[in-house]
């Protein structure tokens, strides 16, 4: 019978960082390079904001992980002196949360790991004190299994946020226009790049984001203030993304009115999929332009030309991204807290995670994007 033994640990450089990849595969979010970037990278708190690795070793060989964080949500308050107190007050409700789905070797047997990884999972919650843990974005058939394991380990298994994806079949931008846009809205799309042209504006993907970290921050924080809410990244992030990540990691993109960053979105390369995390904008200067609009059909371009075979949008604007070619995934959440009974109070989803079918089939196209009513991407995290 195989020996096996479960590290719980805050400090990434205990690991090998050979060992973990090999483990990781090629995803950029479960990689040794992601953990110490996100340890890096997430915005000073108080309490400040945790890390952490679960490790599954069977003998001297690391054979599943997973990386954690627990980071202090803010409260929709108006004011952000009100965010920050509140945040600090609530930090002992906060859940532990995870990066990506628990990582198996793929020599090693799922069925004797994932227990043992849900085990420190467990060990790890206890250390922190923290009421819950909590996986999301976690898919019916790619985690049948472990969702299975989740359930025998007590977690409630609830209705997560609607996620959004674009399978990339086209050659080039071209054929993407016209194959996977209605007439009405590629004609739309083209009046707004026209529009922004004319205006002066350019975009394009940023060589050297951090030679632009001030904008981008400041960007970022627009669109959380505008939503009563907290960016999750430190303002020097772009420097820990240089230091940790790969260049073609992080793809910032960003839209130049004569000369003036006014909107970017953050993006990140995991594995063949292209994941539009963050976004930025001066509302004064981009919203008139459709820039939303416009700078998420240039992450489209960059994953055509970059040869990736799908993006991930995350959730909000459903109806923007819906005549972009966009189509809904509905993914799934799963809960453990103590006592049980509370595991119900993790499972919230605000109105912007869950498509709102009234909007998304009605409203029609305007050249003053539709997010000039509506809150364009939930605190600064997705579009």
């Amino acid at each position: 019978m195989s020996i096996h033994r479960i590290v719980v640990l805050e400090d990434p450089a205990a690991v090998s960082a050979a060992d973990w990849d090999t483990v990781a595969g090629n995803s950029l979010m479960s990689s040794y390079r992601w953990q110490s970037f996100w340890a890096a990278a997430q915005a000073p708190s108080l309490p400040r904001s945790r890390t952490a690795i679960v490790a599954v070793y069977e003998g001297n060989q690391l054979v599943g992980h997973c990386g954690a964080y627990r980071y202090p949500y803010p409260l929709p308050f108006k004011q952000a002196w009100q965010r920050r107190t509140a945040r600090s007050l609530m930090w002992p409700i906060n859940p532990v949360n995870f990066h990506k789905p628990p990582q198996v070797h793929p020599a090693a047997d799922p069925d004797q790991v994932i227990p043992l990884l849900l085990q420190g999972i467990d060990q790890l919650r206890l250390k922190w004190l923290a009421p819950a843990a909590r996986l999301v974005m976690l898919d019916q058939r790619r985690d049948a299994r472990l969702l299975g394991h989740l359930q025998k380990k007590g977690y409630m298994i609830a209705p997560g946020i609607t996620d959004t994806q674009l399978d990339i079949v086209w050659p080039n931008f071209q054929d993407y226009l016209g194959q996977a846009l209605q007439g009405r809205h590629r004609n739309y799309l083209a009046r707004c790049y026209r529009k922004a042209i004319e205006a002066g504006a350019a975009l394009k993907v940023i060589e050297r984001p951090s030679a632009f970290q001030d904008q981008i921050i400041t960007l970022l924080r627009n669109v959380a203030a505008r939503n009563r809410s907290e960016t999750l990244y430190d303002e020097s992030f772009l420097m820990a993304a240089e230091q940790y990540l790969l260049r073609d990691d992080i793809v910032v993109i960003g839209a130049w009115l004569k000369g003036q960053l006014v909107a970017c979105t953050i993006n990140f390369r995991d594995g063949e999929s292209l994941i539009q995390k963050s976004l930025g904008m001066d509302y004064a200067l981009a919203q008139s332009l459709n820039l939303y609009r416009l700078i998420m059909a240039e992450g489209i371009k960059y994953a055509i030309e970059a040869g990736l075979s799908s993006i991930r949008c995350g959730f909000s604007q459903y109806d923007i991204k819906g005549r972009l070619g966009f189509d809904q995934v509905a993914t799934l959440s799963a809960i453990k807290a103590a006592p049980p009974i509370l595991s119900r109070l993790f499972t919230y989803r605000s109105g912007a995670m869950q498509v709102d079918n009234t909007t998304a089939n009605s409203s029609p196209d305007t050249l003053v994007d539709s997010s000039g009513n509506s809150q364009p991407g939930k605190a600064g995290t997705s579009l």
